[in-house]
């Protein structure tokens, strides 16, 4: 009699799920062996560093009606001594600024409180030489009136938001900058989110980001019309001007929640002069990028060193979204393949998160801060509404290790402490000037941390920074400047100067190459104007200061 037994289909897929749960297995053996053997790679030195600054959020769509999701971490040195300081936000609390005080610990700005805004509902903020001067000024979005603080040679800093223009009074959560018409200028896009709780029903008008464009005078116009009203008006969280294609243009990347205006991502691709001003072309679908989903944050980088920059986009509780550049104006899904999709359907809420080279090896990782929403994880999707106020819960963070060929490990458990908590905000900077990357979170309703990367145990990995100035024809901070390090072992790295991405945060503009073990063969930069500097042999470990020729 023939015995019954599984199909060759069905053998098939059990042999492959049982070979994923054996992998899965070892990785996480291996992973808590080297938990055991090593301390984590980045402490948590808030206390000893000084930082102690709290956020105060309120989320109440039930009772009072109010909620104001936001949370802003910006690196950036004011005073012009070489150490990146920090400014952070408390949302309802006063915001911060802290003063790197060049041994490992901050101290408040003693111009602190004239940044402070009390009484405002902050959210993100970004450090900007939107005038040229060579001094890093200061923008924050507020629920209400956004504010543009100019800094007076590092003694101070002024109001100068209606003189600018630049007082948009939606409800802001992020910032990016580019120069978007080359003209030597910073511009400046604001992403405003949905006006509920306190409207109903929802205004999109009143949630439409704006375009500003920097007149170079010290005041902005509001080119808002360049860009396509509709595709404006989604509930946004953050945005990024980049160079997508390879042409020159920055292009600009904007992500939005799917909640009440579910328009998805957009991208605007930059075709130049013309269109009563400029042109801009909605390519968000002819290059895959206009995914529906409850977007939060944006990392940007070669995370496979093929000279062309990548995505990944934050979500809630479904998975999250990877978008490999294809090099011909498209996108490719590539998260689960690559293992960094996190859910699905899970508990995670994605919010701030990052590409950088945490251990120097010559490959962009990969961090994500998160909230958890335990308990609706089998209902949300499935046509049942959410609690709205559960999605703050305590829920580890992840940090992903850049394998090098094209996928990820998980390093959470090895890396970082294991704390659980609400995270929402994310920047990073080497703010010791020590050649490995920290960062900050922002907590939500708690306060920041701040955590120092103590390298990884066993390995000396070489390591670049190379901090561009612009001048002339080149804004000053070098946003849209673009730099190739080849290194002994063949390799060749790629970065952009980029201001705004993540969530409401400001990461270092300095851009950091990891380099292994290998020593540089070249250093190529290419400005934004597309004047070409190439640099030899330069030595390593060193912060490179380049200026615009």
């Amino acid at each position: 009699m023939a015995r019954a037994g599984l199909g060759g289909g069905a053998r098939g897929a059990w042999r492959h799920a049982a070979t994923l749960l054996t992998l899965s297995i070892l990785g996480l053996i291996g992973a808590l062996a080297q938990a055991e053997e090593h301390a984590p790679v980045f402490l948590d030195v808030s206390e000893l560093a000084g930082i102690d600054a709290t956020h105060r959020g309120v989320w109440d769509v039930y009772g009072e009606k109010e909620g104001y999701l936001a949370v802003g971490t910006a690196w950036g040195d004011y005073d012009g001594d070489g150490f990146l300081d920090l400014y952070v936000t408390g949302n309802l609390d006063g915001n911060v600024l802290y003063r790197n005080n060049g041994d490992g610990t901050f101290s408040r700005s003693p111009y602190s409180d004239m940044v402070s805004l009390p009484g405002l509902k902050s959210g993100g903020a970004t450090w900007v030489d939107f005038d040229n001067d060579g001094w890093r000024d200061l923008y924050v979005v507020a629920d209400g009136r956004n504010v543009l603080f100019r800094n007076l040679e590092g003694r101070g800093f002024e109001d100068v938001t209606d003189l600018a223009g630049v007082g948009d009074a939606g409800k802001g959560k992020s910032a990016a900058w580019g120069d978007f018409d080359d003209d030597g200028f910073l511009d400046l896009y604001v992403v405003n989110w949905s006006c509920i709780p306190e409207c109903e029903p929802e205004d999109e008008a009143a949630s439409g980001d704006r375009l500003y464009r920097n007149l170079g005078d010290g005041t902005f116009a509001d080119v808002s019309h360049l860009l396509d009203d509709v595709a404006r008006r989604g509930a946004g969280f953050a945005a990024t001007f980049v160079d997508v294609d390879g042409d020159g243009s920055l292009d600009l990347f904007v992500v939005n929640d799917k909640v009440r205006t579910p328009i998805g991502n957009v991208l605007w691709r930059n075709d130049g002069p013309g269109c009563g001003g400029w042109c801009w072309t909605d390519v968000s679908k002819a290059s895959g990028a206009d995914t529906v989903m409850h977007s939060m944050g944006i990392a940007v980088g070669d995370y496979d060193n093929d000279g062309y920059v990548d995505f990944y986009v934050s979500n809630m509780m479904n998975s999250m979204v990877l978008l490999h550049n294809q090099r011909d104006g498209t996108f490719r899904g590539a998260a689960p393949e690559a293992g960094v999709a996190i859910n699905p359907p899970g508990e995670a809420v994605g919010w701030g998160t990052a590409f950088f080279d945490f251990d120097n090896d010559g490959f962009l990782d990969l961090y994500l801060a998160a909230t958890g929403m335990p308990f609706l994880s089998g209902s949300f999707y499935g046509g049942v509404a959410p609690d709205l106020e559960d999605f703050r819960h305590p829920y580890p963070d992840s940090l992903f290790r850049n394998e090098g060929d094209g996928t990820f490990s998980d390093a959470s458990v090895w890396a970082l402490d294991g704390s659980l908590r609400p995270t929402m905000g994310f920047a990073y900077a080497d703010y010791d000037n020590d050649g490995f990357v920290d960062f900050v979170v922002g907590v939500w309703d708690e306060g920041y941390a701040l955590y120092r990367n103590q390298g990884t145990a066993g390995a000396h990995h070489n390591w670049l920074t190379l901090r561009l100035v612009g001048g002339g024809r080149v804004n000053r901070d070098a946003v849209g400047a673009k730099a190739y390090v080849t290194t002994s072992d063949g390799r060749t790295q790629y970065r952009q100067v980029i201001n705004g991405s993540s969530l409401g945060a400001g990461n270092d503009l300095a851009l950091h190459f990891g380099l292994g073990e290998a020593v540089v063969d070249e250093v190529l930069i290419v400005w934004p104007d597309g004047v070409e500097r190439r640099l030899g042999s330069v030595p390593h470990d060193q912060i490179l200061e380049v200026r615009y020729p």
